[in-house]
């Protein structure tokens, strides 16, 4: 089977990371992958390291359809998956017989009859629509005009993986990814103080919080300021914005996977590699993260951080997953892979690709 994946996304985003896994999925499935993405983009890097061909163009509007068209005609291939609008559009123009995967990415809104009608007329040529989560399936269906397929994120599970290290004696909660207001880090450090107080009540250990990533839109100053203002002391929390290497290896120290956000969070990646990793997560309740909680032992969902008990129930998660054993971790870390690793990606891809009905 011979697979072309064109891709306009001009950042490292989510959606260039299901790109990606979406690639390797299918070369599990043997089949030839083709990438054509944006020359010179972050994306087409990860794909020269990941070993995959490549054909890649500075766009993909108009005046780039014939050369999409001969890159086609050239590759011939059996599929064309695209995962973006520019490119889903030219498709159209020299799709042929090949079978046409548009993957979506984004929340959508409330629309008029005259956009679902748009929608629908957009994607006439469009076999199957692919969305990370059931929610933003259910949401599109009615709207597309042809079949509308949940798979979700698949995570490389080489790199992310259960490591039996020593964990700290106080318990950890780590918030991991770009310091960014949507991610919620100021929201989860005031409801944090709230999660003292009650390990303040109950004794034991006092938990620390750990926030990890690179600022984007909120600094390490203003994180800090903002500890002050609500009372956290220097030893009740830490914030490095370094890149590290050893991903894994810190996901599995902590005592507890955090994702705060405040929107978005479509492709649950974060909170994925740490249940790879054997860490629980607890999460708020916006986009897909609800879908990640398949299993009891994967953690629990909390609103948002003004919820009442959000609190309590992200105590009581910390408590028991602290005093959880080696044996406990990698347990939840194979249970994860079966659900979010590349291999479990590409089983449900399979079912899609050969026709067969995985709809949710």
């Amino acid at each position: 089977m011979k697979v072309w994946h064109l891709i306009s996304n001009r950042w490292n985003s989510a959606i260039s990371e299901y790109a990606l896994s979406a690639a390797k999925a299918m070369r599990l499935l043997g089949a030839e992958s083709l990438i054509t993405c944006l020359a010179e983009s972050p994306i087409e890097t990860r794909f020269k390291v990941a070993g995959f061909a490549l054909k890649s163009i500075d766009g993909f509007g108009p005046g780039r359809f014939s050369r999409l068209a001969a890159i086609n005609k050239e590759f011939a291939p059996d599929v064309i998956m695209t995962y973006g609008g520019p490119e889903t559009t030219a498709a159209f123009f020299f799709k042929g017989k090949s079978k046409l995967v548009r993957f979506h990415g984004h929340g959508i809104h409330s629309a008029g009859s005259l956009q679902r009608t748009t929608r629908k007329i957009g994607h006439l040529h469009v076999d199957t629509v692919l969305t990370p989560s059931r929610a933003l399936a259910a949401g599109l269906m009615g709207d597309v005009g042809c079949s509308v397929e949940a798979v979700t994120l698949g995570i490389d599970s080489s790199l992310y993986e259960f490591k039996n290290l020593q964990r700290a004696e106080r318990p950890e909660l780590l918030i991991f990814g770009r310091l960014d207001p949507v991610k919620g880090h100021r929201e989860f450090m005031s409801l944090f103080t709230k999660i003292l107080a009650l390990s303040d009540l109950h004794g034991g250990a006092r938990p620390r919080l750990r926030i990890l990533g690179l600022p984007a839109n909120l600094s390490k100053t203003h994180l800090i300021e903002h500890a002050k203002t609500i009372g956290l002391s220097q030893d009740d929390f830490n914030i490095q914005c370094d890149r590290i290497s050893n991903t894994a290896e810190l996901m599995s120290k902590v005592s507890l996977g955090v994702v705060s956000s405040l929107g978005s969070e479509l492709i649950c990646r974060v909170a994925e590699e740490f249940l790879l990793c054997g860490t629980p997560v607890v999460a708020t309740a916006v986009g897909s993260l609800p879908e990640v909680f398949v299993r009891p032992e994967f953690g629990a969902s909390y609103i948002s951080h003004e919820t009442p008990g959000a609190a309590k129930i992200i105590f009581d998660v910390l408590t028991a997953s602290h005093e959880e054993t080696s044996t406990t971790r990698q347990s939840r870390a194979l249970a994860a892979k079966a659900e979010f690793s590349i291999e479990a990606m590409s089983e449900r891809l399979r079912s899609i690709i050969s026709g067969g009905n995985h709809q949710q």
